[in-house]
């Protein structure tokens, strides 16, 4: 019996030139991927700085419309306490706008912490009197800045 080997003989693989036939024939995506994923990012980046910046607008403008609010619930209370002062307090009668609508409309300008800036124009009139029951209707409009709220008391005092 006769044993014949198989020889085998390795060519080298050439590498080099296999790789630039194949760099020829790719047609590079990365660079068109990258630029696109950037562009996203960037669009995304703009849309979430837009919500935020008018997030922060209306905000602000109903923490205006607040204080506006309770300028004018101030201004409706100064009226209420000066048409109906406290026991205590008698003298604020003296600056009562009602029943005769003296000094009508009153601008109250406020200095306090969280109403600074803000005012409130109060005017009052006597509305009816029913069985010697004076019947009055207080309207403050409180302003900050450009907004403003109005608040309208109807009240009547039985002594």
């Amino acid at each position: 019996m006769s044993h014949k080997m198989a020889r085998h003989v390795m060519k080298p693989v050439r590498k080099h030139r296999s790789v630039s036939l194949m760099a020829g024939k790719q047609r590079g995506i990365g660079l068109p991927a990258a630029i696109f994923v950037i562009t996203l990012m960037i669009t995304i980046a703009v849309a979430v700085n837009l919500l935020v910046r008018q997030n922060a607008e209306t905000f602000e403008e109903e923490l205006r419309l607040t204080r506006a609010f309770y300028a004018a619930e101030s201004g409706a209370g100064f009226a209420m306490n000066a048409l109906f002062p406290p026991d205590e307090f008698p003298g604020y009668s003296a600056t009562a706008i009602c029943p005769e609508n003296s000094g009508s409309p009153r601008l109250y300008e406020f200095e306090a912490e969280g109403l600074e800036g803000c005012s409130a124009e109060v005017s009052c009139v006597t509305d009816a009197t029913v069985d010697g029951v004076e019947y009055y209707t207080i309207l403050s409009e409180g302003s900050c800045g450009d907004v403003s709220r109005t608040v309208q008391v109807r009240t009547s005092f039985r002594p």
